[in-house]
């Protein structure tokens, strides 16, 4: 800590002895990757130092127009205007993009570790005003530059605007849609472009915007789609000449990305301000898994355990994780995201229990699971899962899973298991009597 310390602008002038004060006032805290540090307005009393890992700074958290203004790396400090300031509020929220361990400093601690020392709290003053002109010398040149892209931006469209015109596809591209390679997109787990089962790279990807846009498409239905929809979703609160405008360049960007390299042939239709994925040339892996749920429960309610077996376990393979994953805390995505995973829980819920009925109380085990990584707080799931250990004997497994389901409840939930979870867990606890 003593090194961290000494490597930190804010207190690199401070001497040996110095430094030993400050680290026996300062404690070690650690962040899994996604949690929030602390809130925009929440008052700043603490003071932190990354020691491992990534922070996310972050202005209008938790809404539409959320934006990550810059990441912070190991080394840096973290909300010093506020806790420099008494009664200062935090500008900004913070969350770990990593699994982070960080350095916490009390204002309290740190006013009495100054207190009989006015040369360093002027050496730290001193310090942080240089941070902040360096600061403001990168914004300056920031808006200077992001002016320049504009008014490059602006002569571009003025100069092509033909090139943005966009139209349904003619009768005879669509003639031709048989002799145009196929285009497999993935959402759900790792987003994943494929061309002909070629996989597309991240450097013929490498455009947020256009990706961005194809991914609300698909999040809104895919199918007609209305545009205001689509720009609510990528410029919420944007003047509605700019955002059309940043509609139509990024509509035309997406469809080069991701377009033929020789016809060039829409893969995404725009017609009357509807926008529409051309279905018979983009396969989502999201519809084939939806359709194998609704064949499995066809299956169930006509008798053929057989087939809805198959039928969920192969949309269980499909399910490489949650819907959009990389997009985690785009606000648009969180209720799509919640539907399909209500529905893969659903399925290996259903399987799990087809594959208890039919003598595979093992397979049933590992489905068991799966509704557990999905959902921490499903008490039923931690249930099932202990009667079917119970019931092979396996008694050390089954309080195992017992003590995993309270821990999991009091950190999701706040709360400990129910009146039915408690007693089976002491009939399982009389059996090993």
């Amino acid at each position: 800590m003593h090194k961290l310390l000494k490597q930190i602008p804010l207190f690199s002038s401070l001497s040996r002895r110095d430094i030993r004060f400050l680290a026996q006032i300062a404690k070690q805290l650690e962040l899994p990757s996604g949690r929030v540090l602390f809130k925009e307005g929440e008052l700043g009393n603490r003071l932190y130092i990354i020691a491992e890992g990534e922070l996310e700074i972050i202005k209008a958290f938790g809404t539409q127009g959320e934006i990550v203004l810059r990441v912070c790396y190991v080394g840096e400090p973290i909300g010093e205007m506020s806790f420099l300031r008494p009664g200062g509020t935090r500008s900004a929220t913070v969350r770990a993009k990593t699994g982070v361990r960080l350095i916490e400093i009390a204002r309290d601690d740190f006013e009495l570790f100054l207190l009989g020392r006015p040369g360093i709290a002027y050496e730290i003053a001193r310090n942080l005003s240089q941070r902040l002109v360096d600061s403001e010398n990168r914004f300056i040149r920031a808006l200077a530059e992001k002016s320049r892209k504009l008014a490059v931006l602006s002569k571009l469209v003025t100069a092509s605007v033909d090139d943005f015109e966009l139209h349904e596809p003619t009768d005879s591209i669509r003639e031709q849609a048989g002799d145009v390679a196929q285009i497999q997109i993935n959402v759900l787990g790792k987003f994943q472009i494929f061309r002909s089962e070629t996989i597309l790279t991240e450097k013929q990807l490498n455009a947020r915007l256009p990706l961005m846009f194809l991914k609300s498409l698909i999040t809104r239905g895919a199918e007609n789609v209305p545009r205001d929809l689509l720009i609510e979703d990528l410029w919420p609160g944007s003047p509605p000449d700019y955002a059309k405008l940043n509609f139509k360049v990024v509509l035309h960007r997406l469809r080069k990305m991701i377009g033929h390299p020789e016809t060039g042939s829409p893969y995404v239709w725009y017609k009357r301000n509807l926008v529409t994925l051309n279905r018979g040339l983009v396969r989502l892996d999201l519809d084939e898994f939806l359709s194998l749920y609704k064949r499995a429960r066809r299956a169930e309610r006509a008798g053929d355990v057989r087939n809805a077996i198959a039928f969920g376990n192969s949309a269980i393979e499909l399910y490489r994780g949650d819907y959009l994953e990389e997009e985690l805390y785009t606000p648009w995505t969180v209720l799509k995201r919640e539907e399909i995973r209500a529905v893969y829980i659903d399925i290996l819920r259903r399987t799990a229990a087809h594959h208890e009925n039919q003598g595979s109380p093992r397979r049933s085990i590992d489905l068991y699971k799966l509704i557990i990584k999905a959902d921490p707080s499903l008490e039923e799931a931690y249930r099932k899962l202990m009667l079917t250990y119970s019931n092979l004997g396996m008694r050390t497994e089954a309080i195992r899973t017992y003590n995993e389901c309270r821990r999991a409840l009091d950190r999701e939930l706040g709360v400990g298991p129910d009146e039915l979870t408690i007693s089976i867990y002491k009939r399982i606890m009389e059996g090993c009597r």
